[in-house]
């Protein structure tokens, strides 16, 4: 997520406070001033009623004139510091709310992440196939299992064909045709392993942009969980579009980086063509 920059809190006066004072202090000085140049106290103590009434007159008339004028525009520059100080509050308090509903937006995800995630172990915990032998493959080694049946099928079927015959075409062709095949076998256990993995790829993405954070550690979690089997079962159906949900699933999150080329089509095609720049 973006960076946030908090308004830093004022040490000193801002220049509307400050101009405030000089304004408050100005009057102060032609109030002070005024004082002298009537001569009001001595006015007051010696004057008679009536050339002090005068007196107070005309300076009552100075006073309204420049120190009232000083001290009401100081109040207007003292009230637009106000609003600076308020507005600067005002953001505060929107950033400090901001943060509170990120807090909660990832409390909310965490719990429905661990919700979707602890459902996918499940559901791995339940997948469950039977060798030749009878032999139980639960679990993670349902994927070796299934990875074994595709790969033994495909390295069975090309061995059969001269080598003139063999082409990448016709490699890929069974590699695809047996993959789809023991996929369509075992379909009913694996659609709800990969409809949830597929929902939980989806909350991942939603929350990357809601949040717009890319280094996120809920995508690196989910995939420090696969194993090169399940990775070579959800690669090739991306691969064969065998899902609509998983189209373009590479770019949710790079979630095949960690597949060893060896177990990616191409690279199995070649090794059975022995392209010694493959080997």
């Amino acid at each position: 997520m973006s960076d946030i920059t908090l308004p830093s809190t004022p040490n000193k006066l801002s220049r509307y406070e400050i101009t405030g004072y000089i304004l408050i202090a100005a009057g102060a000085i032609v109030l002070f001033w005024g004082i002298i140049m009537f001569d009001l106290v001595t006015l007051i103590a010696t004057g008679a009623n009536e050339e002090v009434g005068i007196v107070f007159g005309e300076f009552g008339e100075f006073i309204g004139g420049i120190v009232g004028s000083l001290w009401a525009l100081a109040g207007v520059f003292l009230f637009f510091a106000t609003l600076t100080y308020q507005k600067r509050e005002f953001e505060l308090q929107r950033i400090e709310l901001h943060k509170t509903q990120k807090i909660f937006q990832q409390q909310n995800f965490s719990t429905l992440y661990i919700s979707f995630l602890n459902k996918h172990n499940d559901i791995i915990n339940s997948l469950t196939a039977y060798d030749i032998n009878k032999s139980e493959w639960s679990g993670t080694n349902f994927f070796v299992f299934f990875q074994e049946k595709v790969l033994s099928s495909f390295t069975q079927k090309v061995r059969t064909k001269e080598e003139s015959a063999k082409t990448p075409e016709l490699l890929h062709s069974f590699f695809k045709d047996y993959f789809i095949y023991h996929f369509s076998f075992y379909q009913t256990s694996l659609n709800p392993y990969l409809k949830n993995l597929s929902v939980l790829i989806k909350l991942i993405q939603r929350y990357r942009a809601e949040t717009q954070d890319a280094g996120e550690y809920y995508s690196f979690i989910t995939k420090a969980g696969f194993t090169q089997s399940e990775l070579f079962l959800i690669y090739h159906v991306a691969r064969y579009q065998l899902l609509v949900e998983f189209h373009n699933i590479d770019h949710a999150f790079d979630v095949f980086e960690d597949l060893k080329d060896e177990l990616k089509v191409d690279r199995i095609v070649q090794q059975e063509l022995n392209d010694e720049n493959y080997l």
